[in-house]
């Protein structure tokens, strides 16, 4: 119980410092839960999403939303606090570390300690599949863009890599471009640096959806299957989805991405490549 309790306060200081940095008003509740405190009981869900409203408001507002350094607080609050059998509880599939340390096409010195940090949460969980997924400010083609995410997602993931202790498990480098700003429309460099990032995720089916979704799923086959003759024609697939009217292409987005997970699973638990 008082593991549990350490965890709240915890808990309740990092969403003071999110809220701080933001100019959100927030002062902590008094939480009278009993059980083990995972961050889920009734009021600290009230003020999770709570601060999320706000940080949603202000980037909606094209506000810089500032949250630096404060992911990896909370990651490593849920790593060094609480127990191997809480973890297994909680649903990990939900869970995403975002790192704001790219300046153009390098990583900042300042933030390499954040990717060791990275490494230990992946060792937290061998049997999954992640995701490092680059993302780019708006400046410059979409093409540009796709190789520079994938260049800082693949450099991360490298790095990664050759640090777990677990040489089986699986990361995937994702480009995603400027697809999924955190500030859309950005005109300063403060918000360009916002979108600037590269995120470490637990794969998630159901996180993407659009073309996003189309990238996610190629990635993932590319990296776990290999280039082949499936592969090729999703990728023409997505040229052709690509020249269509924006208008309906979006949906047809999520079907083939669908399609692209369906051969995936089918080659890797039991099927076979042609």
């Amino acid at each position: 119980m008082l593991k549990g309790r350490y965890t709240c306060e915890q808990l309740k200081a990092i969403r003071s410092e999110i809220a701080k940095a933001n100019d959100i008003d927030y002062t902590p509740s008094v939480c009278n839960y009993q059980g083990i405190c995972r961050g889920t009981c009734p009021a600290c869900e009230a003020e999770r999403s709570y601060i999320e409203q706000e940080l949603s408001l202000r980037q909606k507002a094209g506000k810089a939303v500032k949250i630096v350094g404060l992911a990896s607080s909370l990651l490593a609050l849920s790593v060094q606090n609480i127990s191997a059998q809480e973890r297994q509880e909680m649903n990990s599939d939900s869970l995403v570390w975002e790192n704001y340390f790219f300046d153009f096409g390098n990583i900042k010195p300042e933030n390499e300690q954040q990717i060791e940090e990275m490494t230990e949460f992946i060792n937290e969980y061998p049997d999954k599949l992640f995701l490092v997924v680059g993302h780019t400010d708006a400046r410059g083609s979409e093409n540009y863009n796709l190789r520079l995410s994938l260049k800082r997602a693949e450099y991360v993931s490298q790095w990664l890599a050759s640090r777990c202790n677990n040489k089986n498990i699986r990361i995937v480098p994702v480009g995603l471009a400027y697809f999924k700003p955190n500030i859309a429309n950005a005109t300063d460099e403060v918000a360009h640096e916002q979108n600037r990032r590269a995120s470490l995720e637990i794969y998630n089916p159901n996180r993407y959806n659009g073309k996003s979704a189309v990238l996610v799923e190629l990635a993932i086959y590319k990296t776990l299957i290999g280039a082949d003759t499936k592969l090729s024609s999703f990728e023409k697939k997505l040229g052709k989805l690509d020249a269509i009217n924006p208008l309906v292409r979006s949906s047809k987005y999520d079907k083939l991405a669908k399609e692209i997970r369906k051969a995936r699973e089918t080659f890797l638990f039991g099927g076979s490549r042609k």
